[in-house]
């Protein structure tokens, strides 16, 4: 079956000489992958720099349900990204989205409203003029929320720790290590409740530490992602 669809580059490795297998995050399909021969050859209508991670591809493919990969006919982009490829930081901040994403996300069944979130938030970092110190805490705890384990209640003088394991804030520390202490949770609930609130350096740092521990706990087989030692080296 031929059919169109959108779809954005999570992953594009080398296969044989010429050749490039290319994961992709799909409108209709989800997660796909598909191989691309000739690509990297002078000839090929298809060029190696449209398979690059983060682009946003307006594709007719081949779809065969059972395979595992499938063939791309015709390719365009659908928004081609001034500053999100160029920019250091807005670069770094979008491959450990991807990164982040591509742990969360392994269906291969059709959520438009995953697409849509992935294609706005990518969009949304091209067009901003200043990028937010805590953008990324505010995407991890979108996704939490989009993915069905958003932070429960908020802080008080009676619940006044949040349980990591448990995804909601309690009155004592639990019996085990999974927590934040009663200033972080404070600072923590305000960013759920999205109440504007001033973050150090080091309280930003934990709190995204935090969150990717509340990842781990919630998302199986989610890692701690490779890219954020380069995107704090980039912060700094």
């Amino acid at each position: 079956m031929i059919t169109n669809t959108r779809g954005i580059v999570f992953r594009t490795i080398k296969y044989s000489e010429t050749s490039v297998i290319s994961k992709i995050y799909t409108e209709k399909f989800g997660m796909q992958s598909y191989i691309v021969n000739g690509v990297r050859s002078s000839k090929s209508k298809m060029k190696a720099s449209q398979f690059q991670i983060m682009s946003m591809l307006d594709m007719e493919v081949y779809y065969h349900e059972h395979r595992n990969i499938n063939r791309i006919k015709e390719l365009r982009s659908y928004y081609s990204f001034t500053s999100l490829l160029f920019n250091p930081l807005k670069s770094a901040v979008g491959l450990f989205m991807i990164e982040v994403l591509n742990k969360c996300i392994h269906e291969e069944e059709q959520n438009e409203q995953v697409f849509r979130f992935i294609s706005e938030k990518l969009i949304s970092i091209d067009k901003l003029q200043h990028l937010s110190p805590d953008y990324l805490i505010k995407f991890l705890l979108e996704l939490a929320a989009l993915l069905g384990f958003t932070p429960h209640g908020n802080y008080s003088d009676e619940t006044s720790f949040f349980d990591l394991k448990e995804g909601h804030f309690i009155s004592a520390i639990p019996n085990h290590q999974h927590f934040l202490n009663e200033q972080l949770s404070e600072i923590f609930s305000k960013l759920v409740l999205e109440l504007k609130t001033e973050l150090t350096v080091s309280v930003r740092r934990k709190l995204l530490e935090a969150l990717l521990e509340y990842f781990q706990l919630h998302v199986p087989n989610f890692s701690k992602p490779k890219s954020l030692a380069v995107l704090e080296e980039v912060f700094r």
